[in-house]
């Protein structure tokens, strides 16, 4: 029986390497060489955002008014309906700024010892986890005399990118390193490296973070930026929300940086949570750099009356999964879930489709798979930059497309394993009887 074995051995080992071989191969669509982002883990999403404001005075404290800087549309992350704004009072109006914010104003006016006021916002909101596929060589100049460029290269309270010691660090980091892309990678490790995480009570900004060597997600971004200022990278804060679960509830708000990079734009860093050109589907952001009222808080209070009132307030901000029929008269948003829906369900397909040799048994699909889903990503970043419902469509139609080959190709190497299985088992079943008939043979020929 040993030759037996010995054949059964080889082929095992064949198929083993073909396994091998199939999973090494590269997927052509991940080099991201015509795209700047891609983006997939679709969610959607019930954000209920609680705001109360308490007199512990024991007199009337006047002129109370606050301001909430709301989660916006901000595409390629996330796409926002305001569902409802409940409080005592209606708000007055939008607000904007320089910097792009948009808030909610209320004119509370007087409040009476002990008394409450209430803000509850909620959101739907569909977001995307977004993954830059960046390429240094490709990386354009800054145009020094850009209102980018210009806005967010100086310095600001808390981001001392002119202070001595910031620029001499910058200036140890960078070396002799001038592409803004490899040079934002090293300060982001130095950053990380440097600073260890302890929660502060107040800001303490870039300067107090490089000094002292800790600091939490304020002290992590306000230092990031800073150097990237200093090293003459335009960057920015960021502030708002961040999750680490799709059904949550907390009281902190948190905070991040982005740096901007010409051909590609505002790329997002989170040192904190470990995400450097990339960003999770739950971050939401409702400030980003050179906020109306200072410092970047989620909400701001102002009144009348002694510089040290007891006045209380805080916030509430719940998430909850929801369905994407909240955005069924929303067409981008319903649009863009389905599109990318579709396609991750492809990509695990095509993922299976691999294991089983799909590089082999078909290879003319996946190759035309693989062309697809870079067309596809092209077209959904196309899509939310311009937000344009009709190439959203186009994209929908392209990830049926992607789709249907994942399955067809599923089916291909289903069909070919199949036969591979129905060979080797006749083969053996083959030898397996020739064996018998040999032994019978030579039982027959003794006897003889």
């Amino acid at each position: 029986m040993k030759p037996l074995f010995r054949k059964l051995k080889i082929i095992t080992i064949s198929l083993v390497f073909l396994a091998l071989f199939t999973l090494i191969l590269p997927l052509g669509y991940a080099s991201g060489e015509s795209t700047k982002y891609i983006v997939r883990s679709p969610m959607v999403s019930r954000i209920t955002y609680t705001i109360t404001i308490v007199n512990n005075e024991d007199s009337l404290v006047r002129d109370v008014k606050l301001w909430v800087p709301i989660i916006r549309n901000e595409t390629p992350y996330h796409l926002v309906l305001i569902n409802s704004v409940t409080s005592i009072s209606p708000y007055e109006k939008l607000e904007s700024d320089s910097s792009n914010n948009t808030y909610l104003f209320w004119q509370i006016g007087s409040m009476f010892p002990g008394e409450s006021f209430i803000v509850k916002i909620e959101y739907s909101v569909l977001s995307f986890g977004v993954y830059y596929t960046i390429d240094p060589a490709l990386v354009g100049t800054y145009s020094t005399e850009s209102k980018v460029y210009r806005m967010y290269i100086q310095p600001e309270e808390y981001v001392e990118s002119n202070d001595p010691l910031i620029m001499e660090t910058a200036m140890t980091i960078a070396g002799n390193e001038t592409n803004p892309q490899k040079l934002a990678l090293k300060i982001a490790d130095f950053v990380s490296k440097t600073l260890v995480y302890e929660v502060q009570n107040e800001e303490k900004g870039a300067k107090w973070a490089l000094a002292n060597q800790r600091g939490d997600c304020s002290e992590f971004s306000y230092l990031f930026v800073a150097l990237c200022r200093a090293c003459g990278i335009p960057a920015r804060i960021k502030a708002g929300f961040a999750f680490s679960s799709s059904n949550e509830e907390t009281t902190m708000g948190h905070m991040w940086a982005e740096y901007y990079l010409p051909n590609y734009g505002w790329i997002p860093v989170d040192l904190v949570w470990g995400q450097m050109g990339y960003q999770d589907n739950m971050h939401f952001s409702s400030l980003q750099s050179f906020p109306m009222r200072h410092p970047y808080d989620n909400f701001f209070v102002e009144y009348s009356g002694p510089a040290e009132a007891d006045i209380e307030a805080y916030q509430t901000i719940e998430i909850h999964e929801s369905s994407i029929e909240a955005f069924r008269n929303f067409s981008l948003a319903f649009l863009a879930y389905n599109a990318t829906y579709r396609v991750e369900t492809a990509e695990s397909l095509y993922l299976l489709s691999m294991m089983m040799g799909a590089k082999i048994f078909a290879i003319s699909d996946s190759a035309k798979l693989e062309d697809a889903l870079k067309g596809f990503n092209v077209l959904v970043q196309k899509s939310l930059e311009m937000r344009d419902s009709e190439k959203m469509q186009q994209a929908c139609i392209q990830a049926e497309y992607i789709l249907n080959l994942a399955e067809g190709i599923i089916f291909k190497c289903g069909i070919m394993i199949a036969l591979i299985v129905l060979i080797i088992t006749l083969i053996v079943i083959g030898m397996v009887v020739h064996r018998r008939r040999t032994n019978d043979f030579a039982v027959l020929s003794g006897d003889l």
